[in-house]
């Protein structure tokens, strides 16, 4: 039986945007009981369908046709009032990036017993707190009764995720929305997210619109998938079909991009060592409260490597693993407890001021979000050539070798006098790699610099570096929590686990034999392995359990 149903749906951007059209004539049901994927890269329309559903559109973007019929009634002609009551009863949703949906001023039990209050307002304080706790329990969250007090910033990624699915079940919905609630997560917590939606909705007999751009995600979790491309449907179906035999070009685009499916760089380098991490800690100790010892986090114990010229070595865990901790004390961003850093021989820990911003001209780093990186009051051009201009250049020196590194990650010397909000997060994590390169490094830190990109675009940008690092003989420190992407890029891999060193090896050692159990559970969260395993008729992931 059919549980929502979208017929010839258009919603119209506002005038002046790239076209005219967000959504252009939708078509595609959800079933009770079923789990319908929406999937297609950013700006496919995707996000806009599932606001529409729920009349939270952003102003000047409004439905100009079609209808969303769901339990007999068109949600398109519902008055305000009425859409009030059926969000989070009815329908419910689970946004994208919890830590923005959440009020951080709100402990989060607090905003969970609100859901529950705005549709029962006489519900008495101490069911409340039972209902919220019995909630927490049902998401999978430990410890409810100290969870529910906590602030937004104190929980994970994971935890606050569970936390908004435990708001979106508050009322016991016919219809749950899932907004691209595993992107940037770790493989791990991804897999706990995945496991837990399917399950919740078995349990509930609920109807699911998840939305992805991830196919590996899509082939865990599918029950039928839509696959929007430019506001349109260009193909949909039973999953298990169109997965194994996509009839439309973009579909199969789709499948190509996602990452780790080729063979594994099979040996190691033997050039010379350019960076050395020789018995690396670092602790950090923060206040909990007055009367509260204080919290310990090991982010780095006892951390050694070794990073050969020319060679990509990806450093692969989970958040808290000290990845990112590490790339910040290479470039001593952040200070180590003790241990040494050598950069071709000497101690970076001994540079001066002088010859420590010489070594940072060396070795450049990429962060995660490219948006937060970029000074959104700068163009383009401004924020490349100001590197080279604070080594010496000359302003048109600098403009000039700004615009050659436009053209060469593939934007073009037209976005030199563009800002940073007129481009894609693809495209702005290209600028902020023409940055990075701008000054000639030795060495590239990306840190999670595809994490949060959809996977065509994400296969673009380690395509782009891949060449770029052929080219200029460069030498990269890859982190990561996705093995896939490491699988596609790196020469040797290390994996971390709470600060340690669990096991490092060439990437085809690594994937065919790895030995610590970590290891072996990251290969196995990887979303859609089993699917992408038996596509290519023999294990992608050999270390994976089958």
């Amino acid at each position: 039986m059919s549980l929502l149903s979208v017929r010839e749906l258009s919603i119209a951007l506002p005038k002046g945007a790239d076209r005219a059209l967000a959504v252009d004539g939708v078509n595609f049901e959800i079933e009770e009981n079923r789990i319908v994927c929406l999937v297609g890269e950013s700006g496919s329309g995707k996000s806009m369908i599932a606001h529409a559903i729920l009349g939270l559109l952003p102003q000047g973007v409004k439905p100009v046709a079609g209808q969303i019929g769901f339990e007999g009634r068109d949600l398109l002609s519902l008055a305000p009032a009425e859409m009030k009551t059926l969000r989070g009863a009815g329908v419910a949703m689970i946004f994208q990036e919890p830590l923005t949906a959440l009020n951080p001023l709100k402990k989060v039990g607090e905003q969970v017993a609100e859901a529950v209050r705005i549709h029962n307002p006489a519900c008495p304080a101490a069911t409340l707190t039972a209902r919220v706790e019995e909630l927490f329990i049902r998401v999978g969250l430990s410890d409810p009764a100290r969870l529910r007090k906590s602030f937004p910033f104190q929980l994970s990624g994971g935890q606050r995720q569970r936390v908004m699915i435990a708001m979106a079940l508050a009322n016991s919905p016919k219809l749950l929305i899932a907004d691209e609630p595993t992107t940037a997560l770790d493989v791990t917590t991804q897999r706990q997210i995945l496991d837990l939606i399917k399950e919740l909705q078995a349990t509930m007999g609920m109807g699911v619109l998840f939305i992805t751009h991830d196919i590996g995600v899509v082939a865990d979790i599918a029950d039928r998938v839509v696959v929007l491309k430019g506001g349109q449907v260009v193909e949909q179906g039973d999953a298990a079909n169109l997965l194994e035999a996509p009839r439309d070009s973009y579909t199969q685009m789709l499948l190509d991009a996602v990452p780790g499916r080729g063979s594994p760089r099979s040996g190691s380098l033997k050039a010379a060592p350019l960076l050395e991490v020789q018995a690396l800690n670092k602790t950090f100790v923060t206040r909990q409260g007055l009367l509260e010892p204080p919290r310990r986090v090991i982010a780095a114990d006892d951390v050694q490597l070794a990073l050969r010229e020319g060679e990509t070595l990806a450093v692969v865990g989970e958040s808290g693993s000290g990845k990112s901790t590490l790339a910040r004390m290479v470039l001593r961003l952040v200070e180590p407890d003790n241990g040494d850093i050598l950069w071709r021989g000497v101690k970076v820990r001994d540079m001066n001021r002088a010859a420590l911003r010489q070594y940072r001209r060396k070795a450049q780093i990429v962060f995660q979000d490219p948006w937060s990186s970029l000074d959104p009051r700068l163009k383009i051009g401004e924020s490349i050539l100001r590197g080279p201009v604070a080594f010496g250049a000359s302003r048109a020196e600098a403009a000039r070798t700004a615009r050659q590194w436009l053209e060469r990650v593939g934007l073009g010397g037209q976005a030199f006098d563009r800002f940073p909000h007129e481009f894609s997060g693809g495209q702005r994590q290209r600028i902020c790699i023409a940055r990075a390169l701008a000054l000639d490094p030795e060495l590239l830190i990306a840190d999670e610099a595809v994490s949060a990109l959809d996977v065509s675009v994400q296969s673009q940008v380690l395509e782009l570096l891949a060449g770029l690092k052929a080219d200029m003989g460069l030498s990269m420190l890859f982190i990561t929590h996705d093995l896939r992407v490491a699988r596609e890029i790196a020469d040797r891999i290390i994996v971390m686990q709470k600060g340690r060193i669990v096991e490092q090896n060439t990437a085809a050692d690594l994937f065919g034999n790895p030995t610590d159990p970590y290891t072996r559970n990251l290969l196995d969260a990887v979303p859609g392995r089993a699917f992408f395993d038996r596509r290519a008729g023999t294990p992608i992931l050999r270390g994976a359990a089958t």
